[in-house]
Formats: structure tokens, C-alpha cells, sequence
């Protein structure tokens, strides 16, 4: 498996071949993009670009034939059901990445999805696809709010409102998101209908965080990796490890999250994968069959530190929050969720403001902004109520809009 190894410089390289977006650094062995401390110069501007990408382009062909054996090697592993090290997993993704074919791309997320992943497996290749992405330095305190998606319920989008509730609470948040997958309306969706702008670079968002307290990053422009596995996940018809890792791929490497699953078997696999890749403080959540807090019922959890796993279980009735069906968060297209959100940001009582109130609380609780769960949902609550995160959701707005115009003229 050692010869893997070297393949994240072919990934890196095919990614850069693949994407003109995204410029190659000459120096170091691998093509990811860096962010500047001036913000909107031009920094990945290399004048030895393509003969960056053109030695790397030699290094891929070198490696391919060993990379094609050891990729077999880890399909046979798999077909024996014998799990891999979170070394080798990692290894096997950058291999996949390099230049696999789309049948051993499918063999390997089928056979591993069959045999059952592991932490150890899923946390590999959250670290492949984290090596390779366009990083964002927005903090060393920030916070995501994220869910896996895939629950079926079409809820409105209570995640990505939690994000704007709990930076009006004081929290820095940078979300990873992107459109519509698996629901009526995605995240990136649901902020374009708010008049943010949602493909800023990493400067830009890094400033979102710092000056309106939350940035978004759209995953396309971060992980174009993911643009090689896309064409086979479509394909394959059938949930794969991917459906994992979208929380664990932050470019920011937020330090602190709020991650909701899609069910309940699945809460223990995201804990200790996130563990292993050394997240700070993590809550992960399943509620009543949603990927996210609700006032539906019970919320089971668990709370995960560099060492140790711990279970407990927040109960909106402790609160003072009301129970509601699944009806009452209910939400549609992009235009009827943003005037749902943006109604609750405002101060108006229901179901979905208790819902953005849970997850915002529970994710000031994680970073540290509030002491415990009940503290931070007071204070989430006082935040709604008052319809400070209306400000906040225009201040993010009107900058992000700004940001943009300004990467607009750079390039131009």
C-alpha cells in the first residue's frame, strides 16, 4: 500500500488539469490552493503553472500501473470483508482520486458500504478528500452547523438558519454546504434566495466570518475532487460513505460542529470517525428520523472531545419548546423557504423558530459561546425573538455582495 501514498500528488494533479479555476503552486508536493493574508490580491498567480502541472502530470503517468495494483489489492481486501486501517482507506481514496476507473470507484464504495465502514475507514477518506480542498483560514473558534441530509422530510432548511441564529448569538460560523441533493431545496439554494452571495473564494469568506460573523463555502468550489466520484455516486443509485463525509469536509476545519445524521445507527460511526480526525468539540444528533434538533421529540446524542465519547439527550420540553408534527417544518422551494427563514429571523413564533432556536443553542453550546445547552438556547431564543438575526442575515448579505464584485474586477 505504500506506493498509494504518492498518489495524492497525481490527485492533486488531475484535479488542476481538470479545473482552470484553480491554480497549482510550483513549490511543495501538492497543488492545493492556500489563502492570502491580503485579501483580494492575486496570489495564486504562478508563473510556472503549467510546468508545475506539467512535471506533476509526469509523476501520475509513473505511478498509475503501481496505484491500479494496490487499488486491486484493497478491492480484494473489501470483496473478503476484512476492514482497511485508516491509513490504507486514505490512501485507496487518493488512489481513487489519481485516476481510478469509474468501475473501481464503484467496486470500492459498494464493497465498503456491503462490508460496513468503520470509523477508522470513514475517517481515511474524510482525510483524502480534506487534503485536497481549497482551504479557508476563518478562525481558529469556528463552528459548522450540518446534517447529512438524506432523511426524506423536506424540512425547511433549519441547519443553514441555525448557522445565521447563532452568529446573531456571537459565534463565528463557517458552513459547508451546497445545492440541492437529496431535498426540494439545498443550503446554497436557500442563501442565493436571501441575496447571499454563495460562490465567494476563500478570502472572501474568511472576511464573511471575521466582519458578519458567518461565511458560506460552496462545496464545488472547494472540493473539486468531489467532481471525479460525482459521475459514479449518480450512478450507483445506492447511499455510500459519501453520504458520510459531507460534515467532516469543512475547508475551514472548523474546530467545533453540530452535526445531525440521518439515522440513528449512523451517530456513533459520524462520533468516532470525527474523533479520529481530531475535531475539538462536536454534538452529533438524531432527532425523531431528521438529521437535525426538532421539536418533534427527544434528541439523542453524542458529545465528542479529543478524548472521550459521551452520550446524553436534550428534550425541547425541558425548554419550555412545545412538541410539533413533522407538518409544521415542512418547507418547498427555494422562494418559500427563504421567506419561512427570514419570517422566523424576524421574530415570528412557531415551529421553525423553535427548531432554528434548538440547533442554534445546542451549537453555542458546542463552541464554547454558551456554557451549556440551556444557556445558549436562551440566548438563541432572546436572538430570535428580538429579530437580531435579520441584521445579521442583511450585514452577510450586502458583504458578501461586495466580496464578489471585488473577485469580479480581480479577474477581470
Amino acid at each position: 500500500m505504500a506506493a498509494i501514498s504518492h498518489a495524492s500528488q497525481a490527485a492533486a494533479l488531475r484535479l488542476r488539469s481538470e479545473s482552470p479555476s484553480v491554480s497549482c503552486s510550483s513549490g511543495g508536493s501538492s497543488c492545493r490552493q492556500r489563502p492570502s493574508g491580503a485579501a483580494f490580491s492575486r496570489p495564486f498567480q504562478v508563473t510556472t503553472r503549467q510546468q508545475a502541472c506539467s512535471s506533476r502530470r509526469q509523476a501520475a503517468l509513473v505511478h498509475a500501473a503501481t496505484v491500479a495494483t494496490d487499488l486491486k489489492q484493497v478491492i480484494q481486501q473489501l470483496i473478503e470483508r476484512k476492514d482497511l486501517t485508516q491509513e490504507q482507506a486514505q490512501a485507496a481514496m487518493e488512489g481513487l482520486i489519481a485516476g481510478a476507473e469509474a468501475a473501481q470507484i464503484g467496486a470500492f464504495l459498494v464493497l465498503l458500504r456491503a462490508k460496513g465502514e468503520t470509523p477508522e475507514e470513514v475517517a481515511g477518506l474524510a482525510a483524502a478528500m480534506r487534503s485536497m480542498c481549497v482551504e479557508v483560514a476563518a478562525g481558529d473558534d469556528t463552528l459548522d452547523i450540518v446534517g447529512t441530509g438524506g432523511d426524506g422530510f423536506d424540512t425547511v432548511n433549519i441547519s443553514t438558519g441555525a448557522c445565521v441564529l447563532a452568529a446573531a448569538c456571537g459565534a463565528h460560523v463557517a458552513k459547508h454546504g451546497n445545492r440541492s441533493v437529496s431535498s426540494a431545496c439545498g443550503s446554497a439554494d436557500v442563501l442565493e434566495a436571501l441575496n447571499v452571495e454563495v460562490d465567494l473564494g476563500p478570502e472572501a469568506v474568511a472576511r464573511c466570518v471575521q466582519e458578519a460573523g458567518v461565511g458560506f463555502m460552496y462545496a464545488p468550489r472547494f472540493h473539486p475532487a468531489m467532481r471525479i466520484v460525482a459521475p459514479v455516486r449518480k450512478a450507483l443509485k445506492v447511499r455510500t460513505a459519501f453520504n458520510l463525509l459531507g460534515p467532516m469536509l469543512n475547508p475551514s476545519f472548523a474546530p467545533y460542529a453540530l452535526v445531525g445524521v440521518f439515522n440513528p445507527e449512523t451517530v456513533d460511526l459520524m462520533a468516532r470517525s470525527l474523533q479520529r480526525l481530531g475535531i475539538r468539540r462536536a454534538l452529533v444528533v438524531h432527532s425523531k428520523g431528521l438529521d437535525e434538533i426538532s421539536p418533534m421529540g427527544p434528541a439523542d446524542m453524542l458529545e465528542v472531545t479529543q478524548d472521550s465519547v459521551r452520550p446524553f439527550r436534550v428534550d425541547p420540553l425541558d425548554y419550555g419548546i412545545a412538541r410539533c408534527t413533522i407538518e409544521d417544518l415542512k418547507g418547498g422551494d427555494r422562494a418559500l423557504n427563504a421567506r419561512l427563514l427570514r419570517e422566523a429571523f424576524g421574530g415570528q413564533q412557531g415551529a421553525i423558530a423553535d427548531a432554528l432556536v434548538l440547533n442554534a443553542g445546542t451549537g453555542l453550546a458546542a463552541c464554547g459561546v454558551a456554557k451549556d445547552v440551556g444557556e445558549g438556547i436562551a440566548m438563541a431564543q432572546e436572538a430570535q425573538r428580538s429579530g437580531k438575526a435579520v441584521h445579521v442575515l442583511d450585514k452577510w448579505a450586502a458583504l458578501s455582495q461586495e466580496l464578489k464584485k471585488a473577485e469580479q474586477l480581480i479577474v477581470a
